[in-house]
């Protein structure tokens, strides 16, 4: 975000409306401040109260603060607004007839939704994810049809999105990652080779990824010391005799230490491009992940990465690794190669930039 409002605010003026959950959160707004014209933070109050057969997800409702509307009624009101750039799918209930809109859709949710009903078995929750999936996908496929403009972070999700809105126009860009910030740390001295998975812990995929990984890998090489890190330690994942659970990191570079850490990301759903990764190539990492992983990413396997999708796939891509340390410096260097190629934030920046010219165009 920061860096999509940097890119923007070099062009234009901008003017930003937050969520924001606590006073740290509000405290980190400020970096946008000297930046933009305006920023303003917002309590968000979700409705909890029960909306029985809802055809509206419940990701709308615990998005819905009346504040937040006055905010974009106000700012279109007192300002001239030319685009009006709602990140996330909950935040597309603030779109306004009048004016431009563009909808960055980061996941696809009705997708997310589909894979949980498939792989659910107890008849009962079944038949509660698939009133979910349908929910979502109304919702979903609703607002994509109103936006001037969508822009997903894969091509995958585009055309699954094109598939139920063939007339919307949709356009993947994928996210950028500054090379500079993340670049490789070679560790000082002799360093014994880790194994390292990151994630946010409210989302299910990286829940489901290190309870894979903390039970099916990591006891597989004892002698090999395995890091989690992010919030909150999900419920039921314990630290071991080699796992770690480091909790929130702040600054997410100091976990990564060059070809001396390989990066394992076993996820096997979700939609979107993960940041995970980008951060890892970036720092020349050696990965092992899954073909959903590595969506919206150029590679090929055993070049920038291995993929794998079973237990003794990651096992002995893992254990293949950790053999050989020139092939865990030629796959992360090929990896960091790939984002300095595709994935900078001066080539992502053009490409955001020039949708937020077709509003001039448009109306």
């Amino acid at each position: 975000m920061f860096h999509n409002i940097r890119i923007l605010s070099e062009k234009h003026s901008v003017h930003v409306l937050s969520f924001v959950g606590s006073d740290e959160e509000e405290d980190l707004l400020g970096s946008v401040k000297p930046i933009c014209e305006s920023v303003r933070a917002i309590r968000r109050i979700p409705d909890f109260r029960p909306h029985w057969l809802s055809v509206t997800p419940f990701m709308v409702r615990e998005f819905s603060t009346p504040e937040m509307y006055r905010a974009v009624d106000d700012m279109l009101q007192a300002r001239r607004i030319d685009v009006l750039q709602c990140e996330y799918l909950q935040m597309a209930q603030f779109r306004r007839r009048r004016v431009f809109s563009l909808l960055t859709a980061h996941e696809v949710q009705s997708k997310n939704a589909r894979e949980a009903f498939e792989s659910e078995l107890d008849p009962l929750e079944k038949l509660r994810l698939f009133y979910r999936w349908m929910q979502a996908l109304r919702y979903e496929v609703g607002q994509v049809k109103r936006f001037d403009r969508v822009i997903t972070m894969t091509t995958e999700d585009s055309v699954y999105l094109k598939s139920y809105a063939p007339l919307a126009n949709i356009r993947s860009i994928p996210i950028g990652v500054d090379v500079d910030w993340f670049r490789p740390v070679e560790p000082a001295g002799n360093r014994q080779v880790s194994v390292l998975f990151m994630g946010n812990f409210f989302h299910t995929p990286n829940v489901e990824a290190a309870s894979f990984l903390a039970r099916e890998i990591a006891p597989r090489f004892p002698e090999v010391r395995f890091s989690i890190a992010g919030s909150p330690v999900p419920e039921g994942l314990q630290a071991g005799a080699n796992v770690k659970l480091t909790g929130y990191i702040p600054d997410t570079r100091e976990l990564y230490h060059s070809a001396d850490t390989i990066v394992v990301a076993p996820l096997f759903s979700g939609t979107g491009q993960r940041v995970k990764l980008l951060e890892a190539f970036s720092m020349a990492c050696p990965v092992v992940t899954t073909r959903v992983g590595v969506m919206g990413f150029p590679i090929e396997n055993g070049e920038q990465v291995f993929l794998a999708e079973t237990a003794d796939e990651f096992a002995n891509a893992l254990r293949r690794l950790i053999a050989e340390p020139s092939l865990r410096r030629r796959i992360g260097n090929n990896a960091r190669a790939m984002i300095l190629n595709r994935f900078t934030w001066p080539h992502i920046g053009k490409e955001l930039l020039d949708v937020v010219a077709e509003a001039s165009v448009s109306h």
